[in-house]
């Protein structure tokens, strides 16, 4: 049975041909032509050729269910998540060194590590959504953390978290949460606003043509038995092409502290800079004016970039001035700057003022000069040096000088 199973099934197609065999030997098939016989001949091997092929055809399927074999990590076709398409992740590490000499004090030596990392999300055609963590504390001008206390842990903090509405009108971005300040810093510099801060609220930009608007309404500090201190605020500007290799931004702003005047220093107790009574409360409102310009450059392969900020605080009796004036030129993967920069000591509100020149906040002045070389895209080295004399207005002034070094990685 095994043979007619595996052979049987051919023997009609045999017989076929020995019958053709036989009769065209003993001439039963005379009148029949060569030509009939050899096509016939022809469709009885073709036939027998197909089989042949089904038969291996079911054999290597039968193997096939007997034995597996997993697939190779080439064979695996991975996919994911449709939604993923939508999340971007960045981030970038710090690492610094730092030198001080200071008058009357001692030299110091010290090493610090900053690291961020934002996550953000598309949530529809108009809606995107950020989430961010640094290290560091609560200081809300500061992310570095410095190597001390016997190697021990350091501190991660929630540094944005906000949404980013499209509006309906063209040119304008609706943010709110803790996310990047939307006000402009002509030249980057941080006279006002420190370039760490991410404010708390809700912030508005709006662009139209030529003209721009920034605008922000943030709460500085929440009490359950007195007012809410809060900062409501916003610049208005314009940019335009001053010729075929270079523009001019200019414009004003205007910030007003909420309650301020007689509060306590709103970070820790700390004035930073800023005139205090007796009982650790503000001696000033703070209710600033702005003016800034900016004017960019191109010079070959080179940028240069011009700056002025000056801010008078309306809210102060005496001592409510600064400015600061520089420049910066980029050329290849080099770029050089200055700054002179002069903050009176209610100028503005020193909690979010400029962390590193005199140390942090307000009453003092000097100059500041920095320089940079990029390796890469991603990876960047930078010097910053300052020579400033602080507690000009207020306390025993002394001379400040500042080093930092820095190495840059981004992702």
């Amino acid at each position: 049975m095994r043979f007619w199973r595996r052979f049987g099934h051919k023997f009609p197609f045999t017989f076929v041909a020995f019958a053709v065999a036989s009769f065209t030997a003993q001439g039963a098939l005379a009148e029949a032509s060569d030509e009939l016989v050899q096509k016939l001949m022809a469709q009885v091997a073709e036939l027998t050729a197909r089989l042949d092929a089904v038969e291996q055809s079911d054999a290597e399927r039968k193997v096939k269910k007997q034995t597996y074999t997993a697939p190779t990590a080439t064979q695996v076709v991975q996919t994911k998540p449709f939604w993923t398409d939508d999340l971007k992740l960045k981030g970038d590490f710090r690492y610094r060194h730092e030198a001080f000499d200071i008058e009357n004090r001692r030299d110091r030596h010290r090493q610090r590590m900053r690291a961020r990392v934002q996550l953000t999300g598309k949530v529809s055609e108009t809606v995107t959504a950020g989430f961010g963590l640094a290290t560091g504390g609560s200081d809300p001008i500061s992310k570095n953390q410095s190597f001390d206390d016997g190697s021990s842990s350091k501190g991660v903090v929630v540094d944005l978290a906000y949404i980013n509405w499209k509006a309906p009108v063209e040119g304008m971005n609706v943010r709110a949460g803790k996310f990047k300040n939307p006000l402009l810093r002509a030249g980057g510099n941080s006279l006002i606003w420190d370039g760490d801060l991410n404010p708390e609220g809700v912030g508005v930009t709006y662009q139209k043509g030529n003209l721009f608007t920034n605008a922000i309404a943030s709460w500085v500090d929440e009490s359950s038995s007195d007012d809410d201190s809060f900062l409501i605020g916003g610049q208005f500007g314009a940019g335009f092409n001053v010729g075929d290799e270079s523009d001019l931004i200019a414009g004003f702003g205007y910030y007003n502290f909420v309650d301020s005047r007689g509060e306590p220093a709103f970070f820790d107790g700390d004035s930073a800079g800023n005139q205090l009574n007796a009982d650790g409360e503000y001696v000033s409102a703070f209710e600033l004016v702005e003016g800034f310009v900016e004017y960019n450059l191109k010079l070959g392969d080179a940028k240069l970039t011009l700056f002025a900020d000056y801010v008078q605080n309306l809210g102060a009796d005496d001592y409510d001035q600064g400015y600061a004036l520089g420049g910066k030129i980029k050329t290849g993967k080099w770029q050089t700057g200055y700054t002179y920069q002069d903050l009176e000591a209610d100028a503005v509100l020193g909690t979010f003022s400029d962390s590193d020149f005199i140390g942090g906040g307000t009453d003092g002045k000097g100059h500041i000069l920095t320089a940079g070389y990029a390796i890469s895209k991603v990876i960047c080295l930078r010097g910053t040096l300052f020579f400033n004399k602080r507690n000009v207005d207020f306390g025993s002034e002394e001379d400040f000088k500042r080093l930092m070094l820095d190495i840059s990685f981004k992702y």
